[in-house]
């Protein structure tokens, strides 16, 4: 692994920037399906229009994939800190057999 390094500390500070963008993400989904539009929202021109309808639709389209998202972040994160703490349990099993190799 000539010319490569890797910081496990960098690692799992940038996985909690990840968390966080997916639970950002989960506080948007939470405030979209708090306040939902109604029909009445759109009118009654809306309502001859079908807007409610179309809106709806799209808002559903996009909880889903605010959904699918924060999930995908938050599952990101926990594979960084995987990543950090194999690095890091790494290091620490070749130091510990350095030591030992040195005390033998």
């Amino acid at each position: 692994m000539a010319g490569i390094k890797v910081d496990p500390s960098w690692i799992t500070g940038y996985a909690g920037t990840v968390e966080q963008a997916g639970d950002d993400l989960a506080g948007a989904l939470t405030a979209l399906r708090s306040t939902p539009l109604t029909s009445a929202s759109f009118g009654d021109v809306g309502k001859q229009l079908g807007t409610a309808d179309a809106y709806q639709g799209a808002a559903t389209t996009l909880q889903q994939q605010l959904t699918r998202a924060a999930d995908a972040l938050r599952s990101a994160a926990a594979n960084l800190r995987t990543v950090a703490a194999e690095h890091t349990s790494g290091d620490e099993d070749q130091a510990a057999a350095l030591r030992t190799a040195h005390q033998g």
